[in-house]
């Protein structure tokens, strides 16, 4: 066979393409197929044919709880956070139409850490280009000036099956003018209380994790003096008045 003839996609059945689809660590996949996959996926090439379907129909699955999420918050403008917090969901995305990209959800027990990341670098802009020395007048060299720019992030740490980090870009293009300017100061804002939601949230689901695995005791029920109890709801088990 010929380095061009076409194969099958080890997921789909369907045609990988001539230049043999995407290899994955014992088998190929379609474009289809690897579209489907999350972005913050690691590299195809570290996992099996059967990690991938796997991978695939977690996929299928969490677009349907997408199809359901109904958010009651946002955070961010540009990257924005969205969370349901009737179920404890949320998650990231840049796209408005985020049904169609299918963004990764998850719990707010799966929040391991948050915190923003400043990139600051530096790059030389061309002015005036240099002019090279022509009928016997000296070579001009370019004028160029030195450009300091910033780049906000967000880095989530979560405990997922097929993501453990996150790192995703605030600002859409890179911020030129230093800490004053208004776009800096925006993406800062942006950054710090995606942060925020994430953290505060991670710690509500904590509280409430440790809460529910504290043993019970018994207690006396101010309503009818009994040594009782209380229910999920915190009622006497037998007046069924509020305890406390």
């Amino acid at each position: 066979m010929g380095i061009f003839d076409r194969k099958n996609c080890d997921i789909c059945g369907g045609k990988v393409g001539l230049l043999g689809g995407k290899k994955v660590k014992d088998g190929r996949l379609c474009s289809d197929c690897a579209k489907k996959q999350s972005p913050y996926l690691s590299s195809r090439k570290n996992f099996t044919v059967d990690e991938m379907k796997q991978h695939l129909e977690d996929r299928a699955a969490n677009q349907e709880v997408v199809k359901a999420f109904e958010p009651t918050r946002t955070a961010g403008s540009s990257l924005k956070l969205y969370i349901d917090d009737a179920r404890g969901l949320w998650f990231l995305t840049k796209a408005k139409r985020y049904q169609e990209v299918n963004p990764d959800v998850f719990t707010a027990e799966q929040i391991l850490g948050a915190r923003v990341d400043i990139e600051k670098g530096t790059r030389v802009e061309t002015l005036e280009k240099a002019v090279p020395a022509k009928d016997g007048k000296p070579a001009v060299p370019a004028k160029t000036k030195e450009v300091i720019y910033h780049n906000f992030y967000v880095l989530i740490d979560v405990s997922h099956p097929w993501v453990n980090q996150m790192r995703l870009q605030v600002n859409n293009s890179s911020l030129e003018g230093g800490v004053s300017h208004p776009d800096y100061k925006e993406a800062e804002r942006d950054a710090r209380e995606i942060v925020d939601a994430l953290t505060v949230m991670r710690d509500v689901a904590m509280d409430e994790k440790q809460a529910k695995a504290k043993p019970k005791q018994r207690v006396k029920c101010p309503h009818c003096g009994a040594s009782t109890m209380p229910d999920e709801n915190g009622a006497c088990e037998y007046c069924m008045g509020m305890i406390g």
